[in-house]
């Protein structure tokens, strides 16, 4: 293996490392779950969670989130100077996020907390979101020019650090809720402080107004995509707060995080597909393109198999990761893993238009789907409270993932004739497949003996196609 490992080229070794980065620093938040749930009550482990929900808001209109898209397309466009486009975005980001945390304290004076927390732990909001945004800038440069060693080693660190400086904050705080807010946001600030003087430093020239053009240019017609896809994903915890009570929102934040553990492995089998996906539609043989309608197939069975698992263990995952009284977030995972493996299915679809820069279409996509879910949420939460917003998810994910296979079915139309790249009657049969098994578990957490059957059924069927399963994913 480490032969192997020394002939792999430079890009190949940024790939790993980064991917393994990404895994240390989600698996060590996974893994410090079961301490933090069971040391903060409902309501206190629900603060952490809003604070993520108001965060991954606040953020967009804070940086624009430059440090995702816009970079990478930077570090080709300005080659000669991008270490200049870095303090140019940084000082950028610098100023929106104080123009934004001057709108919300002006706000504060003449309404109160607006969203629930004090003006400090706002104040730690937008820090943390300004040295996050320094430090994911940087890094995108050094994954950019295959630089994988100190990116790794600080990512690694911030996974590590977090959760500990988190355990040690809730022991000296009065409130426990923001102690774990004060521990995770420390090791952000303090390393982006650092990563924020090195951008700095390292270029002259820290504010071009060429590179502010570009980055306005680039980054403001993706908002309403950024804004609606972070409205899917948290306003729903934002909403069973106001409007079921903070241990509601805390139980629900719990089954939203153990259902995402799955996204670890969505993320590896589509960074696998995306570029094949690309490859084969640029090199247009008809060969390839049968393959890539079996194999994408797979992929998906593959992601729905492993979601499934995820639903068939939910009682036994809960107890692990949680105390009794978050025990009812076993009624949630079902839906919200289901939404899930829709997430990776809209994905698939979005490859064709990210292919043919139709990013258009990926913004109208998100906004229908996020506008269906706060209606849907505002309804049903009321009616049936907020285990609800679990099957509200669902339905907004499958109308997502539908309104991308169409907008995807015009793309190809208007760029490749309306050749269909994907076998799209077997990936609704799977889908349809999938979500009925993962529903129909539910009633079946009582009973042990049948679940397990299930759960045996479908480990012996990855051993018997264990070989097809690795070749498909080791597929360049």
């Amino acid at each position: 293996m480490i032969k192997k490992y020394k002939k792999m080229s430079i890009m190949a070794k940024a790939s790993l490392w980064a991917f393994f980065a990404s895994i240390v620093q989600k698996g060590i938040t996974v893994l410090a779950t079961p301490i933090f749930t069971r040391i903060l009550t409902t309501s206190e482990y629900a603060q952490y969670t809003l604070y993520q929900s108001w965060y991954d808001i606040f953020i967009i209109f804070a940086t624009l989130n430059v440090f995702n898209y816009a970079t990478y397309s930077a570090m080709k466009e300005f080659k000669d100077d991008r270490d200049g486009f870095i303090a140019t975005a940084q000082t950028l980001v610098t100023g929106l996020c104080l123009l934004c945390f001057i709108i919300y304290y002006v706000a504060h004076i003449f309404v109160g907390d607006i969203i629930g927390f004090p003006i400090p732990i706002v104040l730690i909001m937008f820090l943390d979101i300004l040295f996050f945004a320094s430090f994911n800038l940087w890094a995108s440069k050094e994954r950019y020019v295959f630089k994988y060693k100190l990116m790794t080693i600080l990512s690694v660190i911030i996974g590590i650090l977090g959760p500990i400086l988190g355990l040690i904050a809730i022991h000296f705080s009065t409130n426990r809720g923001y102690g774990h807010i004060y521990g995770v946001a420390f090791v952000n600030i303090i390393i982006g402080l650092g990563v924020y003087i090195y951008n700095l430093v390292k270029s002259k020239n820290r504010f071009n107004k060429k590179y502010v053009k570009f980055i306005f240019a680039y980054c403001i017609p993706l908002i309403p995509h950024f804004l609606s896809s972070k409205l899917l994903t948290r306003f729903d915890r934002i909403m069973i707060n106001e409007m079921c009570g903070a241990a509601q929102a805390g139980i629900y934040g719990l089954a939203y995080s153990l259902s995402s553990l799955v996204m670890l492995v969505n993320d590896a089998i589509l960074k696998s597909l995306t570029p094949w996906t690309y490859q084969t539609i640029s090199k247009g043989d008809k060969k390839g393109f049968k393959s890539l309608k079996k194999n994408t197939n797979y992929f998906i069975i593959l992601v729905a198999i492993a979601n499934l698992l995820l639903v068939l263990f939910a009682p036994e995952i809960v107890k692990i990761f949680a105390p009794a009284e978050y025990y009812e977030a076993i009624y949630v995972i079902p839906p919200i893993s289901t939404s899930v493996y829709f997430t990776f299915l809209f994905n698939v679809y979005a490859n064709i238009e990210y292919y043919y820069s139709e990013t258009k279409f990926v913004a109208l996509a998100s906004i229908m789907s996020a506008v269906t879910n706060v209606v849907l949420n505002l309804i049903f939460i009321n009616v049936f409270g907020y285990l609800a917003a679990g099957f509200t998810t669902l339905v907004s994910y499958i109308l997502y993932a539908l309104g991308h296979y169409i907008f995807m079915k015009m793309t190809c139309k208007k760029h490749a004739k309306g050749y269909n790249y994907y076998d799209n009657k077997s990936i609704l049969i799977i889908s349809i497949v999938f979500v009925l098994c993962s529903l129909l578990v539910i009633p079946l957490y009582n009973t042990v003996v049948l679940r397990y059957a299930l759960i045996l059924g479908l480990f012996m069927f990855i051993i018997f196609n264990s070989k097809k399963i690795i070749n498909i994913i080791s597929k360049k």
